[in-house]
């Protein structure tokens, strides 16, 4: 089975190609403006022409518009080719391991938060943060920023590893 997989929530996107015991070939992109104007041209070089069978794609949370472009070009692809379209909790392309809890910063007031499993909102000023040993980020400093988290950090740019047993189907309706 060959699966295409987009992540596009955050400023450090990941498109990456699936196959059955192959390791995965994964290529990174910058966020922003010039997300939505390469992200068809990227995906295109990275398959190469070649059909998959799945696409997954990240929910977020994150940029709506950064994951409005991935799920568009996501359900574009997947009503052509007639092939399933599963989703993951973005955050889960940040998880270095199990024992982290992964943390974006939310802009509006909060932080996305995945830790044990489950992915939320949280205040800046919850308690949960005090108790994080090991925490992850695609952006650590920004949010160093607006708190100090007395965890140790890493910071992460996404992986497809392991998400495509994360996913949920996602229904195409017109």
């Amino acid at each position: 089975m060959k699966a295409l997989l987009l992540e596009t929530s955050t400023e450090k996107g990941l498109i990456a190609l699936l196959e059955d015991g192959k390791p995965p070939i994964e290529r990174w992109l910058d966020g922003g403006p010039s997300l939505s104007k390469n992200l068809a041209l990227e995906v295109a070089a990275l398959l190469g022409g070649q059909k998959v069978d799945l696409i997954a794609v990240g929910q977020g949370p994150g940029s709506y518009t950064g994951i409005r472009v991935g799920a568009a070009l996501a359900q574009g692809l997947a009503l052509g080719w007639g092939v399933p379209l599963v989703g993951f909790c973005s955050l889960e392309a940040f998880l270095p391991s199990p024992e982290y809890a992964v943390l974006v910063d939310a802009r509006s007031g909060g932080l996305y938060c995945l830790y044990e499993g489950v992915c939320k909102k949280i205040p800046i000023d919850d308690p949960l943060l005090q108790t994080l040993p090991l925490l992850a980020s695609p952006h650590p400093d920004l949010i160093a920023k607006r708190i100090a988290l007395p965890g140790q950090w890493t910071e992460e740019k996404p992986h497809s590893r392991n998400l495509l047993s994360k996913t949920t189907p996602l229904h195409l309706s017109y």
